[in-house]
């Protein structure tokens, strides 16, 4: 669930291809299985679970949203789009193996890591991360893994950065997946995140992030 008691700074992190390759695979608790988008019907799933980690204010304008953003690329959804459901088949948690082509180049990009908080604290979030990059390796031969995060997110950034994710000083990332269908480019920054971060996380591990950052 996002920390918004805190200042929201942008966060960009980066997976280097080498390491893509040698991700261990992803285990889950007995009962929960892992599937992919199917319909229209998913989109509903993927609302709820927003919503219920803050990233959007109600699942209406969730709905609106993946609807303008993600539903044009239906086939892509089928291939990139993952769940986790729980033991009577209710998809739990979600993330997507995604991509975009801007001015900055392709990327492969992992998008809206989300866990329903009565679920969270079984190590499913790691897991379905784990999946997505899985995935990569087939989607996105030879390519590095790049995602936005924010401060609001501190403890995944530190799952990301046990990952093998490293905090990126000056690169951006692109999403094309927006309202109005026109590109965004995330702001990145870096320092201030660092400084924001010292204030909610263990000293050692912003020190982790902060010297490993390329």
């Amino acid at each position: 669930m996002l920390d918004k008691s805190i200042e929201f700074k942008n966060i960009i992190m980066k997976l280097e291809n080498e390491n893509v390759r040698n991700i261990d695979t992803p285990a889950l608790p007995e009962g929960f299985s892992f599937r992919f988008f199917k319909n229209e019907d998913d989109i509903k799933h993927w609302a709820r679970i927003e919503t219920s980690v803050l990233e959007f204010e109600n699942e209406p304008d969730a709905e609106d949203y993946f609807i303008k953003a993600y539903l044009p690329y239906l086939n892509d959804l089928k291939q990139r789009c993952l769940f986790i459901e729980n033991q009577e088949g209710i998809p739990i948690a979600t993330t997507m193996a995604w991509f975009s082509d801007s001015e900055l180049g392709h990327q492969a990009a992992l998008h809206w890591v989300s866990v329903d908080p009565r679920y969270q604290g079984l190590g499913l979030g790691k897991s379905i991360v784990l999946k997505a990059l899985s995935l990569f390796q087939e989607l996105e031969p030879n390519q590095s893994i790049w995602l936005h995060t924010q401060t609001w997110s501190h403890p995944a950034v530190c799952l990301y950065h046990k990952l093998g994710f490293n905090v990126v000083k000056k690169d951006l990332i692109a999403t094309m997946n927006t309202r109005n269908g026109k590109g965004k480019i995330y702001p990145n920054d870096f320092e201030e995140a660092m400084v924001v971060l010292k204030k909610v996380m263990d000293e050692a591990d912003v020190l982790k992030l902060f010297t490993s950052a390329v």
